[in-house]
């Protein structure tokens, strides 16, 4: 496939509601709301807004109306250094950039849009959802869609940010369709989640991704359900993180390439159970100098580098004996060190078990139905591993406070599953 980069029409930015972490259903109203354990819902009223090309309004008639979001959108951009030297995140305000770093001349194509552009409806409501359209590239429709961007408020809020809040992600909305997520958590479970198109070979209608739930145990019986009626296939010596894997050498498979397992792993936690959202802590309710109260859109960051959702987080956690933002960040800090331990020791053990298998199997010397038990050991111990990183990376316990007694039990189980493993092939 020729690559080739997207045109400058292609927006750098996208502001007011894109962002995946965000997702109060009045997020970008300027009316201030009321203090409660849920950012508040404020305005009903969308004011008038230029409606530009195929109908469409854009991310620049938006910034006009809201320029306080627009505004805490950008700041993500202008802290991402002193961020990625935290290993904590990228931001949201510079995607194209990034996406061009990790696509060396990049051509991004259709498939990837699913995710990072609301254009991408557009682009498939015309064109339909084959193998084809998905993997062509997006600038192949820039004369059609001259006005395509990333992000953009629709993607969470259609064309009324005041009043509407909708993920308008259609693989999400196709594959998620045994579960009922609260709504507020969809907006950014549309891409953080377990659902990315990439991990199938099949049309949308034929996969129910929750058909088993949203555990981890569920996810991956789902995986191995999926490659069993051919909906899924692990791909040998697979590249990148959005392939289910497969190594011919070992035998081994890789499930759940792909997946940004935040939507999952925050249902029935402490956090949700208390009326939260991600928006609570990753897009609190800020206060401008003028006395306006908005939501922030600088999501991209964690809020334990943010003054505003330190407080927050301090209305429950005071009863805990928490009475700072400084102790309350060296509290969440503490649980990420907790979950850090037992993530690397599932890594580093990994490696052990998988090197063991290797080495089994150029021996000849283990039967073949201990090597498949150790083999599936070393698949569920990795996909244990992804589902409380929330994403592949180096990024150790940096998500604990999503759910942290969830993750501490799946490193225990996984740490003696992959134990067990190890010992029988000693």
């Amino acid at each position: 496939m020729e690559r080739k980069k997207l045109g400058v029409a292609v927006l750098t930015v996208a502001l007011c509601g894109a962002v995946a972490g965000g997702m109060a259903l009045a997020g970008c109203s300027t009316s201030p709301g009321a203090d409660s354990k849920a950012p508040a819902t404020g305005g009903t009223t969308t004011p008038e807004v230029t409606v530009g090309a195929n109908g469409v309004s854009h991310i620049a008639d938006w910034e006009k109306v809201y320029p306080l979001q627009t505004a805490s959108f950008l700041n993500g951009a202008n802290v991402i250094e002193e961020r990625d030297g935290d290993d904590r995140s990228h931001s949201h305000a510079l995607l194209a950039e990034e996406m061009e770093a990790f696509i060396p001349d990049a051509t991004y194509s259709v498939r990837c849009m699913g995710c990072h552009s609301s254009w991408f409806k557009e682009i498939t409501e015309a064109h339909g959802t084959s193998t084809d359209v998905m993997d062509s590239p997006m600038a192949s429709y820039q004369d059609e869609f001259p006005n395509m961007e990333f992000w953009d408020c629709r993607t969470c809020h259609e064309d009324d940010p005041a009043n509407i809040l909708t993920p308008t992600n259609l693989t999400f909305k196709a594959v998620s369709k045994s579960y009922d997520f609260p709504e507020k958590d969809t907006v950014c479970g549309q891409c953080h989640s377990a659902t990315s198109e990439n991990l199938w070979e099949t049309d949308w209608d034929a996969i129910d991704i929750y058909r088993n739930g949203v555990s981890a145990d569920g996810l991956f019986q789902t995986f191995l359900d999926s490659e069993a009626e051919g909906l899924s296939k692990p791909v040998p010596g697979g590249e990148g993180g959005y392939i289910t894997k497969y190594d011919e050498e070992t035998g081994l498979k890789y499930y759940g390439g792909g997946s940004v397992v935040d939507l999952e792993n925050f249902q029935g936690s402490n956090h949700q159970s208390l009326g939260l959202t991600c928006a609570s802590c990753h897009m609190p309710q800020t206060t401008a100098e003028d006395g306006t109260v908005y939501t922030s859109h600088d999501a991209s960051g964690s809020p334990i580098e943010n003054p505003v959702a330190l407080e927050y987080c301090l209305t429950c956690h005071k009863n805990q004996g928490i009475e700072s933002p400084e102790a309350m960040k060296e509290f969440v800090l503490g649980k990420e060190d907790e979950l850090a331990e037992g993530q690397l020791w599932m890594r580093e053990n990994l490696e052990t078990l998988k090197s063991a298998i290797a080495e089994a199997v150029a021996s000849g010397d283990v039967d073949e139905a201990t090597l498949d038990e150790a083999r599936m050991a070393w698949s569920k111990g990795s996909w244990y591993l992804r589902y409380t990183y929330g994403h592949e990376g180096e990024n150790v316990g940096r998500k604990a406070a999503h759910n942290f007694d969830q993750m501490m039990n799946l490193m225990q189980q996984g740490r003696q599953i992959v134990s067990e493993a190890i010992d029988s092939l000693a």
